[in-house]
Order: C-alpha cells, then sequence, then structure tokens
C-alpha cells in the first residue's frame, strides 16, 4: 500500500514500530491519529519515509519531538 492508494480500516502493523493497531480511517470520529496534532511539513516528511499509516503512539511520539525542536 502506498499513501497515494486507498486506507482502509483495519488491523495495522505500523512501519515504523511493527506495534499492531487498529486503523479507524473510515471512522474518523473514533480515529486514534486524529488527535495527535502533526505539523504539515512533518507530514510530508512521513509520506516520504513510510508508505503507510503510523501508529497512534509513534505519531505521538514524532509530533512531540518535532515540537520540542522547534521551541
Amino acid at each position: 500500500m502506498t499513501w497515494n492508494q486507498p486506507i482502509t480500516q483495519g488491523s495495522k502493523a505500523c512501519p515504523r514500530c511493527h506495534a499492531d493497531f487498529e486503523c479507524k480511517v473510515d471512522d474518523l470520529r473514533n480515529c486514534d491519529c486524529v488527535a495527535v496534532k502533526v505539523s504539515l511539513p512533518v507530514l510530508k516528511s512521513l509520506q516520504g519515509q513510510y508508505e503507510d499509516c503510523l501508529c497512534p503512539n509513534c505519531l505521538r511520539e514524532i509530533a512531540s519531538s518535532a515540537a520540542s525542536s522547534t521551541a
């Protein structure tokens, strides 16, 4: 799967940490990663590094790291 292909919900393995997580992209109100604030430049960088969604824990870690480096 790539970022340009349709993303479907279901059980996935994070391409960064390999942890299993439940993707709910088809139900955004309940999707864990919607609550994580990641800047557009960081999202663009992630799209170049990974072919699929990251787990919420990795997104939080990346968002926190990016926020700390700009502070």
